[in-house]
């Protein structure tokens, strides 16, 4: 049986896999291409799993997605067409990062990160504004800080 799909984009950046959740043109595929150059510039990996839609699927209490196989390795790129990249069939979920209006996100929130559950899966949530890959950067590599203190910067 195929797991559910979600309407997301799902990286590995290092050893840490990212689903970037978002409405259409919310920016996912940009951020996407964004985080997987900044971890490689770094010496780090980088690599697509899926692009627009992701299956999701518990699995010993750990979140793991890959691409609907119609699209493995393909990334759309807007104003240019769909391209083929290097991908992960799979990766472990360790951070949900959600793109929203930037007016919708507390500037100083009560806690740094949200949680979400997905398939039973509680996941630590990022708050992104949409469209904004540099100031979505930076908070994702705040939140990997947080949820690795003693690990590597990743991007």
């Amino acid at each position: 049986m195929t797991p559910p799909a979600v309407h997301a984009n799902c990286v590995v950046v290092g050893t840490a896999g990212l689903l970037i959740r978002g409405g259409a043109g919310s920016g996912k595929t940009t951020l996407s291409d964004i985080l997987i150059e900044a971890a490689r510039a770094k010496g780090n990996l980088g690599l697509l799993v899926a692009d627009d839609y992701t299956h999701v699927a518990a699995l010993d209490g750990r979140l793991e997605a890959h691409a609907p196989r119609t699209i493995e390795g393909r990334m759309e790129v807007r104003g240019f067409g769909v391209v083929e990249t290097r991908f992960l069939p799979h990766a472990q979920v360790h951070l949900l990062v959600e793109l929203e209006a930037a007016d919708a996100i507390e500037r100083i929130p009560e806690q740094a990160l949200a949680t979400a559950c997905l398939e039973g899966v509680h996941l630590p949530v990022v708050m992104c504004p949409q469209n904004d890959p540099e100031h979505s950067l930076r908070l994702i590599r705040w939140a990997l800080r947080h949820l690795f203190p003693k690990g590597p910067d990743y991007i």
